[in-house]
């Protein structure tokens, strides 16, 4: 049960015309980049919690929930997310808090698109770049003709439409309010070294039964795939250049250590995109998706070594 007593960590800033919920971690006077950690999709700043308490002993570690999950508000109704709109959330989330010198972005899962595209759009604030488990879409080198891609049975516009009805509907008859924290748990296998702590308990409990935070996970899903149409053609208009050249870019997969052929097809297609990118690849294991939850001293490490 959740406590009202709990404060929440961190602050609300305004960036652009939304309240966003930011953390700032840093526990001396840090000089090198500030680090960004950005989540996937349903992501909240407490999944972050044991990789940046490590960073932030010589680190200035900034983690922010994005519109709709977490604390933050969601976007106005007819808004949907864009690869474009999140990069430069990043950047007005930095600036709001006065990092303005160059910064190493962490995405992981489907923010791997946005924190690309930011490195792509503001190169001259981006330091390194890790895509931890990123979403990846067909072949990263080509881009699949429109015509080419099979429709789906449910136009865009009214999956859209029925993505905020589809959460206020369950809401109301009390199905997101009975299940919701037990669907992070089917989806989310990761596990912290130490356990999970009753403050993240609480904050689930709080947060997953949310209408708000279904309907922006459930819009989020729906854009999937005009994002990645998006971020491919960032990726013909816009190089990968950094503040000193080219960015030092890793790419990092989560493996559970189990062979399993869509575990290596995914250690596969994780590879090509780090060939593309001109990346370091390297493997997290044992870990599941939430790799940052399962290893946070070995994504820290990365981190760390991008910094540097």
């Amino acid at each position: 049960m959740f406590h009202m007593k709990q404060r929440p960590p961190g602050e609300m800033v305004t960036v652009g015309d939304l309240r966003i919920h930011v953390v700032r971690r840093d526990r001396s006077s840090q000089n090198g980049p500030a680090v960004v950690l950005c989540g996937g999709l349903g992501s909240n700043w407490f999944d972050w919690d044991d990789c940046a308490h490590i960073l932030s002993a010589s680190h200035t570690v900034v983690v922010f929930d994005r519109p709709g999950f977490g604390l933050s508000e969601p976007l106005a109704k007819g808004q949907t997310p864009t690869v474009r709109a999140e990069a430069d959330r990043i950047l007005g989330v930095l600036d709001v808090l006065s990092l303005t010198g160059p910064a190493v972005v962490v995405g992981h899962s489907i923010a791997g698109f946005y924190v690309e595209a930011f490195a792509r759009l503001h190169p001259e604030r981006t330091a390194g770049l890790l895509l931890l488990d990123s979403s990846v879409e067909r072949e990263p080198w080509w881009l699949i003709p429109r015509p080419l891609i099979p429709r789906p049975l449910i136009p865009r516009r009214w999956r859209l439409g029925l993505a905020p009805r589809l959460a206020d509907g369950l809401s109301r008859s009390g199905m997101q309010r009975l299940f919701g924290p037990t669907v992070r748990r089917v989806l989310n296998h990761s596990i912290p070294p130490g356990g999970v702590p009753i403050e993240t308990v609480n904050w689930v409990d709080r947060i997953y039964r949310r209408p708000s935070y279904l309907a922006a996970a459930l819009v989020e899903n729906v854009v999937y795939a005009d994002m990645a149409a998006e971020l491919n053609a960032l990726r013909c208009d816009m190089p990968m250049v950094g503040r000193d050249g080219v960015a030092p870019v890793t790419v990092a997969a989560a493996h559970t250590g189990h062979p399993t052929p869509w575990g290596h097809a995914w250690l596969a297609k994780q590879l090509r995109l780090a060939e593309y990118l001109g990346a370091h690849f390297t493997v997290i294991s044992p870990a599941h998706h939430h790799a940052m939850i399962d290893q946070p001293a070995q994504v820290a490490a990365l981190i760390s070594e991008l910094v540097s």
